[in-house]
């Protein structure tokens, strides 16, 4: 599966870096080491002792979760041969996800092609595994194979299932963006279908042990009813992307900016507090006229009555290198992709309609604006 969603920067585990790309497995994957060891355990009791039997689940285990790996690579190989910046894979209990941003040059096909290459490389290992098996005798070696083409069978055709978050549902999203020209209408749909994959997978169990007149096997069950939730929940996440896009699309950047403060340098804390307000950022400048950083209140705030008069104000502000500019009418998208290829928190708005005199219409703090709920 792919989730385009950052990891946590906390998250402790195993981090290393593979091709380029930094990955990190964080410890409930060993989690899904063992989950996968514990299903395909029965699978190996004709070829092996007892010991060899819980040697050959483990390895199955290990084995899967390189083909994850292997996946997940897949995603961010096609990322960057589009010139996309890949931050990270992450290798979790039930899966993966690769971690990238897109430009404004992303296309349908584009979204279709890095989705599909992970399961296609999924597929790919299957048919490796299947010409192996066929290449050694009966015995632990082949039972271990034969696992690992299964497998790899399931988890490809799997992920090509039209629904979010699988990678079918970004293929899904990437027909209807190019049919109806909306990515944003592509990835409800996707949405909405893996919600309905989501039912359809948790009642399968009961379906199936009604149309074979036996009782719903438990483990088929705690399977279906483990993957249902992970598909509603990535599904339902998608939606609130999709709403949050919205909101973002629709938003323009004289919208999304404060008014400005200038000060000088030499000005005190006092002159910063007079000026403070919740709906105002406030700028200092250095001696050549170019800002230097941008006052945080709660700082300022906190520097005692009597030390606010003699304690400059560039000493409660947030460092700025530079601040990239946009136009009053960019979106926020544009205003987005201004942040992020800068890395600058603040973002300037500036009307340049007199070239001889640009105005700035206001300040832009990322951090503020680009901020959605979680799940």
């Amino acid at each position: 599966m792919s989730f385009l969603n950052p990891a946590s920067e906390g998250a402790s585990g195993w981090r290393f870096k593979l091709g380029g790309f930094h990955v990190s497995v964080p410890w409930n994957a060993l989690i899904g080491v063992g989950f996968i060891a514990v299903l395909w355990f029965p699978e190996f009791g004709e070829s092996a002792t007892a010991i060899g039997q819980i040697g050959l689940a483990v390895a199955f285990g290990v084995l899967l979760m390189l083909s994850v790996l292997l996946h997940e690579l897949a995603h961010a190989v096609a990322a960057r041969w589009f010139g996309y910046d890949v931050t990270g894979i992450t290798l979790w209990a039930m899966g993966g996800f690769t971690v990238f941003r897109t430009s404004k040059q992303h296309t349908p096909w584009r979204e279709a092609v890095i989705a599909g290459a992970g399961p296609l490389t999924t597929l790919v290992v299957a048919g490796i595994g299947w010409v192996a098996a066929g290449a050694v005798s009966e015995g632990m070696a082949y039972d271990l194979l034969l696992a690992l083409t299964q497998a790899n069978l399931l988890v490809g055709f799997f992920n090509l299932l039209p629904g979010s978050p699988l990678d079918g549902g970004a293929i899904v999203k990437a027909l209807v963006w190019a049919i109806s020209g909306s990515d944003r209408t592509g990835q409800v749909v996707a949405a909405w279908t893996g919600r309905v994959l989501a039912v359809l997978i948790a009642i399968s169990p009961f379906g199936l042990a009604l149309t074979t007149g036996t009782q719903p096997s438990l483990p088929l069950v705690a399977v279906g009813l483990i993957l249902a939730v992970l598909l509603w929940t990535g599904a339902t996440q998608s939606l609130r992307q999709a709403e949050y896009s919205k909101r973002l699309t629709s938003a323009t950047a004289v919208q999304l900016a404060r008014p400005v403060a200038l000060l000088d340098s030499s000005a005190s804390v006092t002159e910063v507090l007079a000026l403070a307000s919740p709906d105002r950022h406030i700028v200092v400048l250095g001696g050549d006229g170019a800002p230097v950083g941008v006052v945080s209140l709660a700082a300022a705030a906190a520097v005692p009555d009597a030390a606010r008069s003699a304690t400059s104000a560039s000493t409660v502000c947030t460092t700025v290198g530079s601040l990239p500019q946009v136009a009053p009418d960019d979106t926020a998208l544009d205003v987005l992709e201004a942040a992020e290829t800068a890395n600058a928190r603040y973002i300037a708005v500036a009307d340049h309609s007199d070239p001889d005199k640009p105005a700035l219409l206001g300040l832009i703090d990322a951090n503020q604006v680009f901020v959605s709920e979680g799940p």
